[in-house]
């Protein structure tokens, strides 16, 4: 069972006291019901009770400067679930009739006040609060199941239509179902790709990479509607894809520009307000839903420019890159040579060279992602073979992972990793793992991130949040919520702080993701906790 929280207003202070010494009285064989807060007049009232937000409010009708039923009514809107009981030393129709009309409760006499029928009030507000409740969380799960279900459909549907697995008619009858009539009109596909995917995978849990990605579905559809009409949804693993659609006929430059832009609000929503990093692709503009599977193509293609950016950028077919191909067999080479020369206890500044080297290789000369990711992980194969007998960090090749990372992350992946391979990893993972351990301690009261605790480490991100997992056997995110939230528990044992406050102490921004996290890692709310917490002081 739920607790309850209560809240007095009456002009007689015989009458507060007598009602402290009910609830303390009660509170002693039923402490469902909370006495916070109390007020000696209407306006007061409205001040605390809009301040505290109680379940109950108990309230004498006749008072100085304001009248209870005026302040229940002036409660209503912004309280609409609060129950309200009247108590009265007047038996008058009129009040009767506008206690009714303001949807109150119970309609108490308090000369003489009968204790039991106070109770049997508060237990009929519980009732009543317990049902309204239950029934906001059978509509939330209702909703929320609608919303999952629509989104799964759409995208099973969109996987299905750039398959070319569905034909033309049914397409538009399931357009017409979902009210997508914009692909009758011009329309551009566009790719959203999270950057540092690998990291990402790392550092959250399946349930919270769920809800970050039905969350940046929902930033991604709202951009493109701010600028037009469009739909987007979660295509595979880390990327979306989404249309911008427009009615009348646009020059390149204006197709250009509109792209541009929206890609930009794009990366910028999902930065500032999910602190997600992606990148976006734009195809050519089509026409028609026999033109769905070459605007995804098209838009595919853009994407794979990815592979030689950093993170958050926008690409458009009018800004390709050139790739060198041709090149192949001397890069190849490079690496050979690289292999040939890497041994034992070489110098971390010495490795670092070579692969800035390499580096500078694949800016001058870019090499498709098709060509190249295979090459670099038969490079970490090799590095791998070479070095095996004798090493006692025994990693299997098969755990490079190559897929999601952009050529950056791999070469920055690999050069760690190969640093520590050829010192056969003595102590030195264990030592930058402590050294981050020690650096999030000391800021644990600020917003931190993986990239500036990788830093600190001297690690590339990826690598260090692989190292960080197989280390720690728990993601980089999960420690420092686990963090932080141990903290927050250390701060409540010495003083009562507000849910803000907290937040505060403990850097964390969002005081819906603070009371999540709480609840997951002590199982009650802040709020359940203080009062658990003051039961256990007072005995």
């Amino acid at each position: 069972m739920r607790d309850y929280t209560c809240f007095i207003v009456d002009d007689e202070d015989l009458i507060i006291q007598r009602l402290e010494l009910f609830f303390s009285e009660l509170s002693q064989k039923e402490s469902r019901f909370q006495l916070v807060g109390k007020a000696n007049n209407g306006q007061k009232g409205i001040e605390e009770i809009l301040k505290l937000k109680p379940d109950i409010v108990i309230s004498d009708i006749v008072m100085p400067r304001m009248d209870g039923i005026a302040m229940i009514e002036q409660l209503k809107p912004d309280l609409p679930h609060t129950q309200f009981i009247l108590l009265t030393a007047y038996s008058s129709f009129e009040y009767a009739q506008r206690a009714i009309h303001a949807n109150v409760l119970e309609y108490i006499v308090k000369v003489p006040l009968n204790e039991a029928d106070l109770d049997r009030a508060l237990m009929k507000a519980a009732g009543n609060l317990d049902e309204v409740k239950k029934k906001e969380e059978e509509l939330q799960t209702l909703n929320v199941s609608v919303l999952e279900n629509k989104y799964r459909v759409r995208k099973q549907f969109f996987n299905e239509l750039i398959r070319g697995e569905i034909p033309s008619h049914r397409a538009s009858n399931f357009a017409n179902r979902m009210q997508f009539h914009f692909f009758q009109a011009n329309y551009c596909c566009f790719i959203v790709e999270m950057n540092q995917y690998e990291s990402f995978r790392n550092e959250y849990s399946a349930v919270d990479q769920n809800i970050l990605k039905y969350a940046i579905t929902n930033v991604i559809e709202e951009t493109v509607m701010n600028c037009g009409s469009g739909v987007a949804t979660d295509l595979s693993d880390n990327r979306f894809i989404g249309f911008l659609s427009w009615e009348n006929n646009r020059s390149s430059m204006d197709t250009e520009y509109a792209c541009q832009a929206l890609g930009s609000q794009i990366v910028s929503h999902i930065h500032q307000y999910l602190n997600q990093r992606v990148s976006v692709a734009f195809g050519s503009p089509h026409r028609g839903w026999e033109s769905i599977k070459q605007a995804y193509t098209e838009a595919h293609n853009v994407s794979e420019d990815f592979y030689y950016h950093a993170e958050k950028v926008v690409k458009t077919p009018a800004h390709r890159f050139h790739y060198h191909n041709d090149r192949r067999v001397d890069f190849q080479q490079k690496l050979a040579e690289f292999l040939g020369w890497v041994q034992r206890q070489v110098a971390k500044a010495e490795l670092e060279k070579e692969f800035a080297n390499l580096n500078q290789f694949v800016t001058d000369h870019k090499i498709h992602k098709t060509i190249m990711a295979p090459m670099l992980w038969d490079f970490y194969r090799d590095i791998t073979a070479k070095f095996k007998s004798g090493n006692t960090l025994n990693m299997d090749v098969a755990e490079f992972p190559i897929e999601f990372m952009a050529f950056q992350e791999q070469l920055a992946y690999i050069s760690d990793f190969t640093f520590e391979y050829v010192h056969a990893g003595q102590l030195l993972h264990r030592a930058e793992i402590m050294g981050a351990m020690r650096f999030i301690e000391k800021n644990l009261k600020q917003r931190l991130t993986l990239e500036a605790i990788a830093e600190d480490a001297n690690l590339a991100p990826s690598y260090f949040s692989s190292l960080f997992k197989k280390t720690m056997n728990e993601g980089v995110i999960s420690y420092i919520n686990r963090k932080k939230i141990q903290l927050a528990l250390e701060l409540l044992k010495v003083q009562d702080y507000s849910l803000l406050e907290l937040c505060e102490e403990v850097g964390i921004v969002n005081e819906g993701y603070f009371c999540k996290l709480f609840k997951e890692y002590t199982g009650d709310t802040p709020k359940q906790y203080r009062i658990k917490m003051t039961r256990y002081e007072s005995k």
